[in-house]
């Protein structure tokens, strides 16, 4: 494209088109001048557009102004990044990242590096008010004790996360008085005596004064409202599948409470068939809860691998793109997948990128299934779609 054309658009404010000269320019690169004409392009873009429409730009645009000296403009570019996967949680991506900025030997003094460095399951300190947005990422809170502990005993409203957050907190730290008398009260207005008692009794050889706790009366209201969660999950699934119930949100939220109920054998024998069936109702929130507890339960690779798939699917249903993208990587680094199951994985994976405009990306992920099988699902239409994008 001719210099007075790329001005106009630029001129108009053209931005997807700014942008379709940017990706092209950037990958034919070949030169100091070519990195000079980029950079002058990016920086040209509205500063609200690009912030919006072009962060997958970020992670090339550092490299091109560290490579061509402008090392300022690098640690901006820098920023920017770390801002939005830090944002984002985009664990994956953060690792990768520190990655090339350690081999490029680029030094980066973010302000927000100690959250940083927790994200990422390393120790570091900082105030619970910093963490804000931050509370049902469990990487967070590994290595901080008192944030842990003031973040369970703070919050109202417990969701299975924060029973999650309680687990890891015992197998770190071990013993908190406050949160084990609260683990109690919360067992107790679950109906789960039994699970009440045994916190009890492990208070009481600690000694602890029990007697206000044990002569409080049940509060009636909190027991009438947990006894509306609660309700029996399969006669709900067969009212949704009759037509007397919509698959709604509060009934999603009825399930997810009563599901939290479930304990570690109900789940392993029941798990994936009901999984599969709250999948065919549509109620992918109830899937997402429910492959989460149950996939470290499964020991069996093949049956991992197919609930993992199945959460993905649950995840790119609730238009949670990045976090398909994300458990797909995380999925490849830690099971021995079949080719058929990597096929599987990828194509979601493209299409979530395809969804999040990564069409480069997604290209290339349907160009490479492709190869494997010219006729599977949509991969065809697909590259089509993106040929017209160009």
């Amino acid at each position: 494209m001719e210099i007075e054309q790329l001005h106009r658009l630029i001129d108009e404010k053209k931005w997807t088109l700014v942008l379709r000269v940017l990706d092209l320019k950037i990958s034919e690169r070949s030169s100091t001048e070519d990195n000079e004409s980029i950079i002058w392009i990016f920086e040209n873009l509205d500063v609200e557009y690009r912030h919006d429409h072009a962060q997958r730009f970020y992670s090339v645009m550092w490299k091109i102004a560290f490579e061509s000296g402008k090392i300022k403009l690098a640690k901006q570019y820098v920023e920017a990044l770390l801002n939005n996967l830090i944002e984002l949680k985009r664990v994956p991506a953060l690792k990768k990242l520190m990655t090339e900025l350690a081999e490029a030997k680029f030094i980066t003094t973010h302000k927000k590096f100690p959250m940083l460095q927790a994200i990422l399951g390393k120790k570091g300190q900082f105030s619970l008010e910093d963490s804000s947005g931050f509370e049902h990422h469990p990487e967070m809170w590994k290595n901080s004790k008192n944030i842990l502990r003031n973040f369970l005993l703070e919050e109202t409203e417990w969701t299975l996360e924060h029973w999650k957050l309680s687990y890891e907190y015992i197998l770190k730290f071990y013993y908190d008085k406050e949160l084990f008398l609260l683990l109690a009260e919360k067992s107790r207005k679950l109906k789960k005596d039994k699970h009440s008692e045994n916190i009890l009794a492990f208070l009481r050889e600690k000694k602890v004064n029990l007697k206000a706790f044990e002569v409080k009366a049940p509060d009636k209201t909190s027991a009438n409202d947990n006894d509306s969660l609660n309700v029996d999950y399969d006669q709900l699934a067969m009212d949704v599948i009759s037509g007397v119930k919509e698959p709604s949100i509060t009934e999603q939220k009825r399930i997810l409470v009563s599901i939290q109920n479930l304990d570690d054998a109900e789940l392993l024998d029941k798990g994936k068939d009901m999984i599969v069936a709250f999948g065919l109702l549509g109620m992918d929130k109830v899937v997402v809860r429910l492959c989460e507890r149950v996939i470290p339960l499964v020991k069996e690779v093949k049956l991992r691998a197919g609930i993992q798939f199945m959460l993905a699917q649950a995840l790119f249903n609730n238009n949670e793109f990045y976090k398909v993208t994300d458990l797909i990587d995380d999925t490849f680094e830690t099971e021995p997948l079949l080719p058929d199951e990597v096929l599987a994985f990828n194509y979601l994976k493209a299409e979530s990128l395809l969804k999040l405009k990564k069409h480069k990306q997604a290209r290339e992920l349907f160009v490479s299934i492709k190869k494997h099988n010219p006729h599977y699902r949509l991969v065809g239409d697909r590259l089509r779609e993106l040929e017209d994008i160009k």
